[in-house]
C-alpha cells in the first residue's frame, strides 16, 4: 500500500466510522440495547445467534459493524506504522485513532454488561451515555486530522503542542462537545419518554414530578441555539476576513454553512417530535459539523505555522 491508498483508506475509514456511529444510535432508539442479552461480545451467549426477535438481529448487526471496524482501525493504525516515521503526525493521530476505539468499544461493553439499554432510565446510563458521545467526537475527530493533516504527516509529533494548538485555533470543538453532550442526554430522554405534542414536552420539563432526563433536556436546544448560534456568525465573520488566506476564508465560511444548517435542521427535529428519521439526520448533521470543525483547525494550524 502506498501514501494515496493510505491516505483513501483514511478517508474510508472516516464514513464508516460515522456509519457505525449511526447504527448505534439506531440500536438506542429502536430499544436494541439488551437484543444479545447480557453478554458482550457474543450475543445471547452465541457467535450467531438463533434468535427470531427484530432487536435481537439490529444489535447483531451493530456489534458486527463494530467488530469490523475495530479489525479495519488495527490495520490502519500497522499501516501508518510502517510508512511513517516514529515521531510523525500521522503516527500520532493513527495512534489517538486506535486508543479511542479501543474505549468506545470499552464503553459500548460496559452499557450492555451493567444493563444501561432499553428501557433503563437511571443516572448512570445518561452518564455512560455522556462519555460515549465524547469519546465518538474524539475518535471520529482524530481521524479526520489524519485526513486534513495528510500532506504534514512527516512533522514531529508534539502531542501536548498539537493539541494546545487545535483548541487554540478552535475553541468551538471544546463548545461543540459540551453542545454534544447534552444533545446525548436530549436524544436519551425522547426515545424513554415520547412527547404527544411539543407544547406537552415543554410542561413536562418545567414539572416537579417529571423524570430528571426531561429537567435537563432543554439545556440542548438552549445551549445550541446560544453557542452554536454565536459559532455560526463568527466564523461567518472570519470568512469575510480579508488579511487571513483565501482558502481559509472558504473553509470558515463552509463551516457557518453546516453549522447554520444543523442548527435549522436541530429545531426542525425539536419541532416535529423528533421522528427516527430527523434523530439520526441531525446525529449525522452534528458529526459532519464536527468534522468541519477539526479541518477547520487542521488548516489553520497549518497556516500558522507558514
Amino acid at each position: 500500500m502506498n501514501k494515496e491508498r493510505i491516505k483513501l483508506y483514511s478517508q474510508l475509514l472516516l464514513f464508516y466510522t460515522l456509519l457505525v456511529i449511526l447504527w448505534g444510535a439506531w440500536v438506542r432508539i429502536s430499544h436494541s440495547g439488551d437484543g444479545c442479552g447480557d453478554t458482550w461480545p457474543l450475543c445471547q451467549g452465541q457467535i450467531i445467534p438463533d434468535a427470531l426477535q427484530k432487536k435481537t438481529w439490529i444489535e447483531y448487526a451493530h456489534r458486527m459493524m463494530s467488530g469490523l471496524y475495530g479489525l479495519f482501525v488495527v490495520y490502519f493504525y500497522w499501516v501508518v506504522r510502517r510508512f511513517f516515521p516514529m515521531n510523525s503526525e500521522a503516527r500520532g493521530y493513527a495512534l489517538l485513532t486506535l486508543i479511542f476505539m479501543i474505549t468506545e468499544a470499552l464503553l459500548g461493553a460496559k452499557l450492555v454488561l451493567f444493563g444501561l439499554v432499553g428501557s433503563n432510565s437511571g443516572f448512570f446510563r445518561a452518564f455512560a451515555m455522556s462519555l460515549h458521545q465524547m469519546n465518538s467526537l474524539l475518535l471520529m475527530g482524530s481521524t479526520a486530522a489524519f485526513v486534513f493533516s495528510f500532506k504534514n504527516q512527516q512533522q514531529t509529533w508534539y502531542p501536548k503542542k498539537i493539541m494546545e494548538s487545535f483548541f487554540k485555533e478552535n475553541k468551538f470543538l471544546l463548545v461543540l462537545i459540551l453542545v454534544a453532550i447534552t444533545g446525548a442526554w436530549a436524544a436519551l430522554s425522547t426515545t424513554l419518554f415520547p412527547s404527544l405534542s411539543l407544547l406537552s414536552g415543554f410542561q413536562e420539563d418545567f414539572s416537579q414530578n417529571s423524570h430528571f432526563l426531561l429537567k435537563i433536556r432543554l439545556s440542548h436546544p438552549i445551549l445550541a441555539l446560544s453557542l452554536i448560534g454565536f459559532f455560526v456568525i463568527s466564523f461567518y465573520k472570519k470568512s469575510l476576513n480579508e488579511q487571513i488566506p483565501t482558502r481559509l476564508r472558504k473553509i470558515n465560511f463552509q463551516t457557518s454553512l453546516v453549522g447554520a444548517i444543523a442548527l435549522i435542521f436541530g429545531l426542525l427535529t425539536l419541532f416535529f417530535l423528533s421522528p427516527t428519521w430527523m434523530k439520526l439526520s441531525h446525529l449525522a448533521l452534528a458529526h459532519i459539523l464536527w468534522i468541519m470543525m477539526v479541518r477547520q483547525a487542521v488548516i489553520s494550524l497549518d497556516s500558522a505555522k507558514r
